[in-house]
């Protein structure tokens, strides 16, 4: 498995099922640890974020270990601007609809 760079939001999915997206914080032959992770969730407007592990302190990172890890892989452009504005007091603007 390759290890993701370090500030790169990526997807994990987990043995257990769940789909993971956070920015790497560090990751080494035994771990990734993630900042702010988050987790997948049906609604019903369809795909939203949801706290992974939301009673525990995330502050450091929260270490996923490898052999946990079915896959993982930079998730979708859409994806990556909902986790970072989720997750971030700067928010990234909607893309412009109008043509000129």
């Amino acid at each position: 498995m390759k290890l993701p760079e370090k500030d790169k939001i990526v997807t994990i999915k987990l043995v257990t099922g769940e789909e993971v997206v956070g920015k790497v914080k560090s990751s080494d032959d035994s771990s990734v640890i993630l900042d702010r992770p988050v987790v997948i969730m049906m609604s019903p407007q369809g795909l939203a974020l949801g706290a992974f592990v939301p009673t525990m302190d995330h502050r450091d990172g929260v270490v996923l270990d490898i052999k946990h890890i079915v896959t993982l892989g930079p998730c979708l452009d859409k994806v990556a601007t909902e986790y970072t504005n989720a997750t971030s007091s700067i928010k990234t603007p909607p893309k412009s609809s109008l043509i000129v």
